[in-house]
């Protein structure tokens, strides 16, 4: 693409963004949502990541498990031939 061309699609994307923001009720931003559904939303994600992250947690402590037992397994093999 050339420069121009660049320009001219920012240009149609800034003028889709003033005209879909001029719909918008609110002032402040494009966001529909009250405060209290926007704090819910963010709790529902602050949620997801914790269980992201403990989900993570148990299933690396699985794998860290098996390679263990897989490890003795070897070793124990290794050792009596």
């Amino acid at each position: 693409m050339s420069d121009n061309e660049i320009d001219e699609l920012a240009g149609k994307i800034a003028k889709a963004l003033s005209e879909h923001a001029s719909y918008a009720p609110k002032a402040d931003g494009l966001c529909h949502l009250s405060e209290p559904e926007q704090q819910a939303v963010r709790d529902l994600i602050r949620t997801k990541r914790h269980a992201v992250k403990a989900a993570l947690f148990v299933f690396a402590a699985l794998v860290l498990w098996i390679l263990k037992d897989a490890y003795m397994w070897i070793v124990g093999h290794l050792a009596f031939k």
